[in-house]
């Protein structure tokens, strides 16, 4: 059985429902990649639209400001607007500068020099405007867009303003050291005895939910709708492993807190802060050093199909006799993720099948996986972009028509949550956007602005996952997990572009996304007690 995550409405951009994980974190500010993971991520669709260019810029106000087809509102079911896309607070794209005011926009409509029109209620040609001005905008020269967090204990609260100290005892009890009990008297004759002597009268319904202990340590029994609180100044409250986007820390109130990208504050103290889990990225095909650069692996360049990559970071180099019967190990081990180039031509030998590299050496067939993508989707233009995803090989491949560019190994949908099968294209692309969900065995989850999401199919999506480093296994909730520099690289080259500015971009007619093929079964999945969604693979 398939369950897709949801996300929160974007401003009815579409009811986005989304996939994601559990985590881990990345830095206040990330590091560029060494040379040749610069060269290994494109970032033109997404970068500068001309060093020279002087504005004016449009700066958006609000977490989305819409980017519509015509100045008219999408309220008006007689129109034919359509959305095109929206930008972020903190974030500018050029624009002609004269507002056309409107009955439906008495501030003014802005038109883009990208195309579309962005009503000035939600952005300004002033850049010294306090909501664009402090607004955090996201990092477009590391792996991640955003610095992310992760909650450390159940209960945390999210605030919306600084809360007093008095508040903050009555919403964060554990801040205060509980009284301890008083020794009992064993010489008092008063003293009560009995089954019911010393009892806790207190029930579960009056222990918080975040106190109260699990079934075999697992998660809390409460969904997302549970964590809400009506009570000022707090938001809502968090599981562990949530994560957030953050913004900055800051001290008020004789401590220091983190205040999020979307404006809420949590306390410092119950946020960790790490790097993403792997800094890995697939193979450029035909670039120079277009590989990555493993531990004892230099980058390489690898010009074609078939390409391996190392699963078993103890796995070894063979070589094989004449007879192509008795392998001999090589000096030296494979590194994980070590990405090799392949012949095509296969061995049986000591009960397992090799490889053969292009580099002369044979490779176990149980140490890694390697691309195998299906026939090209039909009515494929020359030089037409499309992606090959491959959940029994658990391997991405895009191609320019028939022409491979880019290559590297993913995370599908683990048992229970598999990734469906199909032809799509993608609908829809975002910078960041958050992910939640309530699922049956993992409880509620949310993960804050998950890095370059790319929608293909109802909620699921291709996306960056800087929370684990198990790609080229099952790991996710139905989407497609990349690695970060992975996933940053794949969104710019993907359609539709991503005009300079904007946070979020859709496809219409005029600007097809995509076409993404999935086929296959992941490895593992199905085995559940409902294994319908695999009846015909």
């Amino acid at each position: 059985m398939v369950r897709p995550c949801r996300a929160p409405a974007l401003l009815a951009i579409s009811a986005l429902v989304a996939c994601a994980e559990r985590k881990t974190v990345a830095p206040t500010a990330q590091p560029l990649p060494p040379a040749s993971d610069a060269q290994a991520a494109p970032t033109a669709a997404i970068g500068p639209i001309d060093a020279g260019y002087q504005g004016p810029w449009l700066g958006a106000t609000v977490l989305q400001a819409p980017v519509l087809s015509e100045m008219e509102s999408e309220r008006n079911k007689e129109s034919k607007v359509v959305r095109l896309g929206y930008l972020r607070y903190g974030e500018k794209v050029p624009a002609f500068g004269e507002a056309r005011k409107q009955p439906n926009c008495p501030e003014g409509w802005y038109e883009l020099l990208a195309g579309g029109f962005v009503c000035g209620r939600y952005a300004t040609l002033d850049l010294e405007h306090p909501k664009f001005r402090d607004a955090h905008a996201p990092d477009l020269d590391g792996s991640l867009p955003y610095t992310y967090g992760a909650n450390l204990a159940n209960g945390t609260p999210l605030y919306r303003s600084v809360p007093s100290r008095a508040q903050r005892i009555k919403l964060e009890p554990w801040l205060v050291k509980p009284k301890k009990p008083k020794p009992a008297d064993d010489d008092d004759p008063y003293a009560a005895t009995g089954p019911d002597a010393g009892s806790d009268s207190t029930s579960d319904d009056d222990i918080p939910w975040w106190e109260r202990e699990t079934p075999d340590g697992g998660p809390p029994a409460v969904t997302l709708d549970d964590l809400q609180e009506n009570e000022w100044p707090m938001e809502r409250r968090m599981v562990k492993g949530f994560f957030l986007s953050l913004d900055r820390q800051f001290p008020a109130g004789g401590t220091t807190w983190w205040k999020t990208v979307g404006g809420l504050i949590a306390p410092f103290e119950r946020i960790f802060v790490s790097k993403p889990v792997t800094e890995f990225h697939g193979v450029w095909l035909g670039r120079d050093d277009g590989s990555y650069a493993t531990k004892n692996v230099a980058a390489r360049r690898v010009d074609k199909l078939p390409v391996a990559f190392v699963m078993n970071g103890r796995g070894h180099r063979w070589t094989l006799d004449e007879s192509r019967k008795h392998p001999s190990t090589v000096a030296g081990q494979i590194d994980h993720f070590e990405a090799v180039g392949l012949t095509g031509t296969t061995a049986s030998a000591a009960g397992y099948e090799f490889w053969e590299t292009d580099e002369g050496w044979w490779l176990r067939a149980i140490d890694a996986t390697k691309t195998e993508p299906g026939p090209p989707p039909p009515s494929l233009g020359e030089h037409e972009k499309w992606i090959d995803v491959n959940l029994k090989r658990q391997t991405l491949v895009a191609f320019e028509g028939q022409t491979p560019a880019f290559t590297t190994v993913v995370s599908s949908g683990r048992n229970e949550h598999e990734t469906p099968t199909g032809t799509f294209r993608i609908r829809e692309k975002h910078i960041a956007a958050t992910m939640h969900a309530d699922t049956a065995t993992d409880g509620p989850y949310s993960i804050e602005d998950v890095p370059y999401i790319e929608y293909f199919n109802a909620g699921y999506a291709l996306h960056g996952a800087f929370w684990h480093g198990a790609f080229g296994n099952v790991k996710s909730h139905g989407c497609v997990n990349l690695s970060p520099w992975d996933a940053k690289g794949l969104f710019a080259w993907t359609d539709p572009q991503l005009p300079e500015g904007w946070h979020g971009v859709l496809a219409t007619k005029d600007r097809p996304g995509t076409r993404v093929l999935v086929h296959g079964k992941g490895p593992g999945t199905c085995e559940g007690p409902d294994t319908t969604a695999c009846e015909d693979q």
